[in-house]
């Protein structure tokens, strides 16, 4: 699928993981086709479906670029063979169960248009089936190496429809300057699926690259429709390794005497919770223990990022503590929730 104007190259190539995503692609490309931006080109990229996706792909949309992956890669080798093929100069992530409203893409590319020191930008995504429900307006990242999306589950009633600078994107629904990857790398495979687009946001604040975030680009979003979804023993397992492992890439040395204590202290907690009353103390220690076989990866890549470094350490205090607030609040409303 490509939609431009008077034949002229594309602005965006939009790439689509999928993996098995028959019931969720036709919302995903019908929504994309409704778009008022028409300077975009579409990409899937499939792992591997054994459904009747690529199917779909050719009989109702004959007109969108497929990569076969062969296999089920997970979300970062697939987002990254969409990255490299692709020639435009903005690259936007899209999740298949994801369906942007139709001032979605136009809105990400206006941001960045107006703000030449942003790398990218974050969409306000909301709930599919409950569309007053926040999913993530931007990713925060905590002291104690906890990341979430900011106003995770709360109800919309305004509170995050200004602009903002955020740590990070969900890459679910995001948009990226080739330059970013120029500079930081794509996602880093070996952490496969989970938070490694948190590691990326990481690497690209280091390099003094910017995320801002749209609150008028706004997706619905099933979310986990192809993985399980965040309580899956998937989720905690890949979740806490590549947390982990993100934590030891990316922490710059100044501020490790006040996070790495707050990070064993919250893995300790974890544990405890779920040995007592969560019951998943075996994913979650499959996941400390999976950290802890790719320590010697997380260590050599600290080295090249540290290297090149030159973070605004007063600017990264500053997300950390909005980081650290919003997973108090969070806590506070699992705790109203029971949960």
């Amino acid at each position: 699928m490509e939609i431009t104007r008077g034949g002229a190259a594309p602005r965006v190539t939009v790439v689509i993981p999928t993996f098995n995503g028959e019931k969720f692609l036709p919302g995903c490309l019908d929504a994309l086709a409704r778009q008022r931006f028409v300077s975009f080109r579409v990409v899937v990229v499939d792992n591997g479906s054994t459904d009747s996706s690529l199917a779909i792909l050719a009989e109702r949309y004959p007109a969108v670029s497929v990569i076969l992956m062969g296999r089920n890669t997970g979300f970062a080798p697939a987002v990254n063979a969409g990255i490299r093929g692709s020639d435009t100069e903005l690259v936007a992530l899209l999740n298949n169960d994801a369906e942007p409203s139709p001032e979605w893409l136009g809105e990400l590319v206006s941001a960045l248009d107006a703000d030449p020191g942003a790398g990218f930008c974050a969409s306000k995504m909301v709930d599919s089936r409950d569309p007053r429900t926040i999913e993530s307006a931007g990713d925060c990242y905590a002291s104690n190496g906890r990341s979430l999306p900011r106003g995770f589950l709360e109800r919309d009633i305004g509170q995050y429809d200004t602009p903002a600078e955020v740590f990070g994107a969900c890459a679910g629904a995001a948009l990226y300057r080739r330059s970013l990857f120029d500079r930081v790398g794509l996602f880093d495979e070996r952490l496969v699926s989970y938070k490694e687009d948190v590691d990326l946001d990481f690497r690209a604040w280091l390099a003094g690259i910017r995320c801002i975030y749209v609150p008028s680009a706004v997706c619905r979003h099933i979310g986990g429709a192809t993985s399980g979804g965040r309580k899956s023993d998937l989720a905690l397992r890949l979740g806490t390794r590549n947390g982990v492992i993100l934590f030891f890439k990316n922490m710059p040395r100044p501020l490790l005497p006040r996070t790495l204590p707050r990070l064993l202290l919250d893995l300790s907690l974890q544990f405890g919770h779920q040995a007592l009353k969560g019951g998943r103390a075996i994913p979650l220690a499959r996941g400390i223990l999976g950290a802890a076989a790719m320590m010697p990866h997380a260590l050599r890549e600290r080295r090249a990022i540290q290297g090149r470094a030159k973070p605004d350490i007063g600017r990264l205090r500053r997300l950390l503590r909005e980081g650290d607030e919003e997973v108090r609040r969070h806590r506070a409303r699992c705790r109203a929730r029971g949960e």
